[in-house]
């Protein structure tokens, strides 16, 4: 089990970014395949900063919490300050900071495209009769999800279950816009709304589908090239 020994503060190519450092007596395959992280393990990375400076870390993104969580030594930190941040590379994959979070940048162009990447914990419940369970989203602080303060575990806890809620991002014309389904896609391109019909009809684009989503932004970016 992971537990929390003490917090420091980084100094990081003279600019401070602050830690939470979880001291791991575990293994490290015990942080491997974790359905509350993005990837199936910690990648050695590249965090560039908003002055410019590079650095490299061995890292994982939390998809409960929305944070960065870093492997150092027999440790593990999580980006407190992610506004000193610009961009992270993980995995030949690219990830901005947000107010709440990282977005991954998919595409970038007159339309840029972003997942944000996220989940809830829900109860699994307790029988209540004929089949039925009783549910409850969120039943926990999400800052308390993994124990009581002083006492973190990176896995999730038991009774609970992860639940998707990724949603998709457009940049365009300096505004971002979330959209989920075919009719908010189209409220924000009303101006393309004939042409993307008909290349969504014709293509069986389906919304739950990155891959159909990601041809969808090639082409939409096509219109306005």
């Amino acid at each position: 089990m992971l537990k929390i020994i003490q917090f420091v503060r980084i100094f990081t190519c003279s600019v401070i970014l602050a830690l939470t450092v979880i001291t791991a007596n575990a293994q490290e395959d015990s942080a491997i395949n974790l359905p509350n992280f993005l990837f199936p393990g910690f990648t050695k990375s590249v965090i560039k900063l908003k002055s410019g400076q590079l650095s490299s870390a061995v890292l994982n993104y939390n998809v409960v919490d929305q944070e960065m969580v870093f492997r150092q030594n027999e440790g593990y930190m999580v980006l407190s300050n992610p506004q000193l941040v610009d961009t992270v590379y993980i995995a030949n994959r690219i990830f901005i900071p947000f107010k709440i979070g990282f977005y991954e940048l998919v595409m970038a162009g007159p339309a840029t495209l972003f997942i944000q990447h996220k989940s809830d914990l829900e109860s699994v419940g307790t029988p209540t009769g004929y089949g039925a369970t009783s549910q409850t989203t969120n039943a926990i602080p999400q800052r308390q999800i993994y124990g009581p303060a002083g006492s973190v575990d990176l896995r999730i806890p038991d009774g609970f279950k992860i639940v998707d809620k990724t949603e998709y991002w457009v940049r365009k014309s300096n505004q971002m816009d979330k959209f989920s389904t075919k009719r908010q896609f189209l409220k924000i391109f009303k101006d393309k709304e004939k042409e993307l019909t008909q290349f969504i009809d014709h293509n069986d684009i389906r919304f739950k589908n990155i891959n159909d989503i990601v041809k969808l932004f090639n082409y939409c970016n096509e219109l306005y090239n």
